[in-house]
């Protein structure tokens, strides 16, 4: 069954979004057994969900996601300014560092972007050292 999360308070950031839905399994009396936002797995509250409906399913079949060409990681930004806006007028190292800055917040793992970041400003640097030579 598909549950709709109606109150996401109590929960740490990255567990579970409010508004979103889930898969859910039925639990016990009072939980259902969903898959949280980072991937792990347990019972919450049914007070915490309101089951969808096949009329719910239908209305937001339209309004489902594009993972490929617009991912909420990549318009969600407080600017309103999508990223590739900026970086296609850059080279591709500075272009890729820009990426994973501005995103960094938006997803699940900032240090992992940040760090990606980090691997395309060297390469830069590298790049721009050599040729000085």
């Amino acid at each position: 069954m598909e549950v709709k999360c109606v109150d996401a308070s109590g929960y740490a950031h990255g567990w579970i979004t409010e508004g979103k839905v889930y898969d859910a399994i039925e639990g016990t009396k009072d939980n259902y057994y969903i898959e949280y936002d980072n991937g792990m797995k347990g019972n919450s509250l049914k007070r915490r969900f309101v089951e969808v409906s096949e009329n719910y399913k239908e209305e937001n079949m339209q309004t489902k996601e594009d993972v490929v060409n617009n991912p909420k990681h990549y318009t969600n930004h407080k600017s309103g300014v999508e990223c590739i806006q900026i970086t296609e007028h850059m080279g591709f190292n500075l272009g890729n560092a820009v990426k994973y800055i501005w995103r960094c917040d938006l997803k699940k793992d900032a240090i992992e972007d940040l760090k990606k970041a980090e691997f395309y400003i060297r390469r830069e640097i590298e790049k721009r050292e050599k040729e000085l030579k």
